[in-house]
């Protein structure tokens, strides 16, 4: 029955990968239960359900992300460089699968990539937040985000790119865990690795780094 369930789904998204005109894009994380999914989760370590949101996409041009070290990196990466989103959703919501960190979004339809086409060599990225759309984001806002694929031509094969954190490179967010004993999903008892997002230190330890720094500082001058 487990299996079955997964299994449907998955389905559900390959055909619709199948029968599509063009590229598809899909925000999906249910594969094969603990040890392989990685689930969706907020700052504080809990599975993101109903609030916030993941967003699946391309900036205007590639950008440097070894320069992305905090969620205020991003913030103004996103101001300063546009960012044309694919598909979106919020973790725990989705019709066909809804539990707590898991995104199981029906593909949507891009255009067909060929040659000339700008997009061509363009990186794919998701990305979360604790806003409710990433258009709806403010300066406070938190983030999670990895790198899904780089876009290709659709010339003989129409490409799928699935956005799932299992197994990425992550570019900002914290790497958990979730230990699920009672077979809450219905995927089997175990532990998940969790995609948390980026969580803002403390005012009293920055504060404390401050002075550490300060006083680095001081005795390097003595």
């Amino acid at each position: 029955m487990k299996l079955k369930k997964t299994i449907i789904v998955a389905s559900a998204l390959v055909a619709g990968a199948l029968t599509s005109s063009a590229a598809t894009y899909s925000l999906f994380n249910v594969a094969a239960g603990p040890g392989v999914d990685t689930l969706w989760a907020n700052a504080d370590g809990t599975l993101m359900n109903g609030t916030g949101s993941v967003s699946m996409g391309y900036f205007a041009t590639n950008p440097d992300t070894s320069a992305i070290l905090t969620s205020e990196d991003l913030f103004a990466l996103l101001s300063l460089n546009s960012f044309t989103v694919v598909q979106s959703a919020v973790a725990g919501t989705s019709t066909a699968f809804t539990a707590p960190g898991f995104l199981a979004e029906d593909p949507s339809s891009g255009g067909t990539i060929t040659i000339g086409n700008a997009l061509l060599g363009r990186k794919i990225y998701a990305i979360a937040t604790d806003a409710a759309t990433l258009a709806s984001r403010t300066a406070s806002s938190v983030y999670s985000m990895f790198e899904v694929a780089t876009i290709v031509d659709d010339v003989p094969f129409e490409q799928s790119y699935v956005a799932n954190p299992a197994g990425s490179t992550i570019i900002l967010g914290n790497l958990g865990a979730y230990e699920d004993s009672g077979d809450a999903f219905g995927l089997g008892a175990g532990t998940y690795t969790t995609l948390g997002l980026a969580g803002v230190p403390e005012p009293s330890a920055a504060l404390l780094g401050g002075i550490g720094a300060l006083g680095l500082l001081r005795r390097r001058r003595n």
